[in-house]
């Protein structure tokens, strides 16, 4: 495993958990206790963490780094296709649809065969792949910078285009969900383009897994309010859920 990937999946690991416990984290990546230290030694200079007795905490409860793409698919795979199951049944035949970039959205393009005569809409090159072969399916790409590492669109181009839409249904995504309901991003270039999506569709709905509850993005997308549905997995915490229906958001918990 090499210093990124490492670095990748210790910044995800204290955002999902807000600590790591260096023996237990060493024997389960099959890495020498010393290399994970070094690696902590590093994230506490950045003041992502704080090194304590045998690991470390989160420094606060905030994402500020982004997680590459090739380590974010293959976290909470179980939860990502509970919800995008979920989701599939919120597409109908002959809908117009934008997808949002990540790994939990490209988890519902991958059921979107099941549909007929979709008109899909998406800045995600990793999405636009999968659909590209489909007849039913009417693609449609963006435009824009490509982002290395995490596969997707980006700039002036992708908000522009998706501002001209007007479509059914948007798929959206998040890096994390405040306490208050705030929805946020850790790329602040991706937040426009999130926005706009939001502003184009009829219905929007946030498709993210629990891991994203309680955490606070660098970049405010918008509040939980501004979606029509919800759809988790049933791990999110309890006092979310009490959130969800305090403020009649319609939620869906796979």
């Amino acid at each position: 495993m090499i210093a990124e990937e490492r670095k990748a999946l210790l910044l995800n690991r204290l955002r999902e958990d807000g600590y790591i416990q260096v023996a237990d984290l060493a024997a389960e990546l099959n890495l020498t206790p010393v290399t994970i230290r070094r690696d902590l030694m590093l994230l506490e200079k950045e003041g992502v963490c704080i090194r304590k007795r045998g690991g470390a905490v989160r420094s606060t409860q905030g994402v500020t780094v982004e997680i590459p793409y090739d380590v974010k698919k293959n976290r909470n795979i179980a939860e990502k296709n509970r919800i995008a199951s979920a989701a599939i049944s919120l597409v109908e035949n002959g809908d117009t649809i934008l997808l949002d970039a990540g790994s939990t959205i490209y988890s519902l393009a991958c059921l979107l065969h099941t549909k007929e005569r979709l008109t899909v809409v998406t800045h995600d090159l990793n999405i636009a792949v999968k659909l590209a072969s489909n007849p039913k399916i009417n693609l449609i790409c963006t435009g824009g910078i490509a982002r290395a590492n995490v596969f997707t669109l980006q700039g002036s181009q992708v908000v522009d285009f998706i501002r001209n839409l007007r479509v059914d249904k948007s798929f959206i995504g998040a890096d994390a969900i405040h306490s208050d309901g705030t929805i946020s991003n850790v790329n602040i270039e991706e937040v426009p383009i999130k926005q706009a999506m939001i502003k184009s569709a009829n219905q929007v709905i946030l498709l993210t897994d629990s891991s994203k509850f309680g955490i606070t993005g660098f970049a405010k997308v918008c509040d939980i309010t501004d979606v029509d549905y919800l759809i988790t997995d049933s791990n999110a915490p309890e006092e979310f859920k009490n959130c969800c229906r305090e403020k009649n958001i319609n939620t869906i918990f796979a």
